[in-house]
């Protein structure tokens, strides 16, 4: 009995000592308000008591000062941050210190535009041997066709330098998205966009069931018959000097989410983030601005326009399966198809990760 006593209390001890030296985990993130305030939110593994959580901020994503900008108290788990400085037409970047441990890089992801659906970065995701994506760097997005001047004065602050636009063939010349402040790129991926098909939705000629194969048949279409005008895409990305860079498509979820399955697989990006990015949209699109008195339809409209803008998995699964239909294997595909050689791939690697 007094073995066992003297033993229990020496692994007691051990835990105890664990606790005291072992640097807990720390995941953030940061969203950003109607009102341009950043909330940082974060989560702490194991949890520590009363443990100063130091907020450093900075401007740029590469360079931190060497001292904290606020300190607030880890189990808060969350702080606002308003803002308001000399230089508030910068974009903020945060880093969080807590029990020793440094978090990743953080800022806003996504971007609340009047006009332009699902804008966002693409930047602050890890890849497998643990490097970062670059903040600020290129962003993917839902169509500038009705761009109001604060959309065209946000994407100023941001200092986008090319917008490639990857909207299908049919779109009409007229509506051609011009961004004045940048290099308008057009490389047309799909035959027939959602244009050609909304007023069907509105005439009730377009059923739930046709938007589900519609969808599918539009992967298929780009997997088979545009890997060269995706291979064009990517002779833009490995130009430095073409950055900031912004690619949308439509609503910024098919052609855009294909094309940036191909970018965070060639940057190395884990799966499931490379999923998660693909499931922002469903945040991103807000489908009552896309029809006006949308909820007023009637209930077999209403459910063809959700399964024509809602983000499923399955789609990319879909556009997936094709790719190894047609290649064999998604590495080869990049390579034969895309010509994402290796030389490319670092080149990629070079201009957005740190």
């Amino acid at each position: 009995m007094h073995i066992k006593l003297k033993l229990l209390a020496c692994i007691a001890g051990l835990a105890s000592l664990y606790n005291c030296t072992s640097k807990p985990t720390v995941t953030a993130l940061c969203e950003r308000d109607t009102r341009g305030n950043y909330i940082l939110k974060w989560e702490i593994f194991p949890e520590a008591d009363n443990v100063p959580a130091e907020i450093f901020i900075s401007d740029n994503d590469s360079v931190f000062p060497s001292t904290p900008s606020i300190t607030v108290n880890s189990n808060d788990y969350i702080a606002m941050i308003d803002n308001v400085s000399d230089s508030i037409e910068k974009r903020k970047y945060f880093r969080l210190k807590i029990g020793g441990t440094v978090s990743n890089i953080i800022t806003n992801r996504f971007f609340e535009l009047d006009s332009i659906q699902n804008f966002r970065d693409i930047g602050g995701y890890i890849t497998n041997d643990n490097r970062t994506i670059r903040w600020g760097k290129i962003f993917r997005s839902g169509s500038f066709y009705r761009m109001t001047d604060h959309d065209s004065m946000e994407l100023s602050k941001l200092g986008i330098k090319t917008v490639i636009d990857l909207r299908s063939e049919d779109v009409k010349r007229n509506v051609l998205d011009k961004f004045k402040s940048a290099n308008n790129v057009r490389i047309p991926i799909s035959m027939k966009g959602y244009g050609s098909i909304s007023q069907k939705v509105m005439d009730g000629q377009f059923l739930r069931g046709d938007a589900i194969i519609y969808t599918q048949d539009t992967y298929k279409d780009m997997v088979n018959n545009f890997a060269r005008e995706y291979a064009h895409f990517f002779d833009y990305l490995c130009d430095p000097n073409n950055y900031p860079v912004v690619f949308h498509c439509y609503l910024g979820k098919d052609q855009s989410g294909l094309a940036t399955y191909f970018l965070l697989r060639a940057l190395d990006v884990p799966m499931d983030i490379i999923e998660d990015d693909y499931m922002g949209s469903a945040i991103g699109i807000n489908r009552t601005k896309l029809v006006r008195d949308a909820d007023s339809l009637s209930e077999s409209r209403q459910e063809a326009l959700t399964m024509l803008t809602k983000t499923d998995l399955s789609y990319l699964k879909y556009g997936i399966s094709c790719i190894r239909e047609k290649s064999g294997s998604i590495d080869e595909y990049m390579l034969n198809e895309l010509r994402l050689t290796p030389e490319k791939r670092k080149r990629l690697k070079e201009i957005l990760l740190h």
